[in-house]
């Protein structure tokens, strides 16, 4: 009970942090936004950001699964993570850093629609987003 107690915690602490992000790249605060992103990876998640950039994209899932030990909850924190990093990186005009993230967020996404029960319609969206913005 007190694992789940916590992890509920977790989720809605992430929940405010991610709207707050979303809040900060709507207003066009793009800095602000991706400081409030590194601060998330580094305080809820205790990863350090540069570790997730740096990594490939085809090494991501396996570290964080095997190295990390990340849950498919922790997994879907991180997807949403990079996905909305690569959004504000798009609006930058920045595209190195656009695919680097949103490549990331999309295998990350793949793994999570294919190993959930249930069909999430949010996660269908983010990748048709992802796969436009990656096709440019």
């Amino acid at each position: 009970m007190i694992r789940k107690d916590y992890i509920l915690r977790m989720v809605e602490e992430f929940a405010k942090f991610l709207a707050a992000i979303m809040g900060l790249k709507d207003e066009g605060k793009y800095e602000e936004a991706l400081k409030k992103i590194d601060s998330v990876y580094t305080g809820l998640l205790n990863i350090e950001p540069v570790t997730v950039k740096a990594i490939s994209t085809d090494e991501v899932l396996d570290f964080l699964k095997t190295e990390k030990k990340f849950t498919n909850q922790y997994l879907n924190m991180v997807a949403e993570l990079l996905y909305e990093e690569g959004m504000i990186y798009a609006e930058m005009g920045d595209p190195v850093s656009t695919r680097n993230v949103l490549e990331k967020s999309k295998v990350l996404i793949n793994f999570l629609s294919e190993n959930d029960q249930t069909f999430s319609y949010d996660w269908y969206e983010k990748l048709k987003n992802i796969e436009l913005i990656l096709e440019e």
